[in-house]
């Protein structure tokens, strides 16, 4: 169905994550004769986040401008945030009051992490999302650490994420030639999840070199006074099954969900993994609403929250976009089978893993930098 809306109305990008950032680039391939960003603040690139916490970048290199993007593209820019949509009217409702009307809307808004509630003697609460909160972590620490402390640390998660924090944490106290405690506490019965047993294995003998300690099949239930407590997942805690953790920083790398406004659009949502889309891209409900990436949840496919699908994705959407303007056809996406994803480790290695194919060392980390800082160079020129 083509637009009903004005068609001096603009298509609204909301967020600036992977898909967005390849409209806002490839804006002279879109019909339209308006295109608005409006303005999240900077881009983060989670690929390069656990470097930035590690020491290894300094938070800049991690971080685009996607103003200054959309200034150099002719996309015109506005600043404020999302907070619902008039599905009847076709307008975007803001948070300082404003209304705009759009005949489009491109959701990419990525994820976020809410941690349990601190507890007030307990230890510091930090996420891995958003990002800047691993920005203000390594600040701390650095602190700490230059003040000659060593703080307990603890990392909730046992996917690609704990890992990779875990591991930085340790880069970065080696940095400042110290060593605190440093735990990964995680649900599964083992680290990472569907991988290759033997990269399992290659990445345990690494986190003992690094003096990780792991403790497998808990789930962290509360912030207590000095630490954590943890039991069994679905067991309520008891004197049997319950187990304490001393930690003063606590880092959660799991629970990744959508932005909560997502809920609040008044579109179909598939719970903890965002707005529902067909495999157009497209809301079911609302033809003129498209979302990729974190956000976004397909009705045929339950995907890893992993940038590579938003990058995947990127190109379809803007070919649906410009095909629903124009009145034409729109083409499915159908996501890869396999998927590449490098854990950097700190210290010049990594751990690359493409469905049960793997490699581990400073090749797949020298590999990973290389995607890295060619990805963020496209948008940067």
């Amino acid at each position: 169905m083509s637009p009903s809306s004005s068609t001096e109305a603009p298509l609204l990008l909301v967020g600036a994550g992977h898909a967005n950032l390849h409209l806002i680039d490839q804006r002279h391939r879109l019909p339209m004769p308006r295109v608005v960003l409006l303005d999240p603040g900077g881009f983060w690139y989670s690929g390069m986040a656990g470097g930035v916490l590690g020491g290894q970048y300094a938070p800049a290199a991690d971080r685009l401008d996607p103003m200054a993007l959309a200034h150099r593209r002719g996309v015109e820019a506005l600043r404020g945030r999302l907070t619902g949509l008039d599905l009847e009217r076709h307008e975007a409702q803001l948070d300082d009051g404003r209304r705009l009307a759009v005949s489009a809307v491109s959701l990419n808004l990525g994820s976020t992490v809410i941690p349990p509630p601190a507890h007030p003697e307990g230890p510091s609460v930090w996420a891995v999302k958003p990002i800047p909160r691993l920005v203000a972590l390594r600040r701390r620490l650095e602190r700490d650490f230059a003040a000659g402390k060593r703080p307990r640390l603890l990392v909730a998660g046992g996917g690609a994420s704990g890992v990779e924090v875990a591991c930085q944490l340790r880069a970065l106290a080696d940095r400042h030639g110290l060593d605190p405690t440093i735990r990964l506490l995680t649900r599964a019965p083992e680290l990472l999840p569907g991988a290759p047993r033997g990269a399992v294995r290659w990445l345990h003998r690494r986190l003992v070199r690094r003096r990780i300690e792991v403790a497998t099949g808990l789930a962290l239930v509360g912030h207590l006074p000095g630490g954590v407590m943890a039991t069994p997942p679905g067991q309520p805690p008891g004197e049997d099954n319950a187990r304490f953790f001393a930690a003063d920083h606590v880092i959660h790398a799991v629970g990744l969900t959508p932005p909560p406004v997502i809920e609040r659009l008044g579109l179909p949502t598939i719970a903890g993994r965002g707005l529902t889309v067909t495999d157009c891209l497209q809301s079911p409900a609302a033809s003129w609403v498209f979302a990729a990436g974190d956000c976004a949840a397909l009705l045929e496919h339950e995907l890893p929250r992993l940038g590579v699908y938003g990058v995947r994705q990127a190109p379809v959407l803007r070919n649906n976009l410009a095909a629903w303007w124009q009145g034409e056809a729109l083409r499915p996406y159908r996501p890869q089978r396999r998927a590449l994803s490098i854990l950097d480790l700190g210290h010049g290695q990594a751990l690359a893993i493409r469905g049960g194919a793997w490699w581990g060392g400073r090749l797949a980390w020298h590999w990973k930098r290389h995607l890295d800082t060619r990805f963020l160079a496209g948008y940067r020129g």
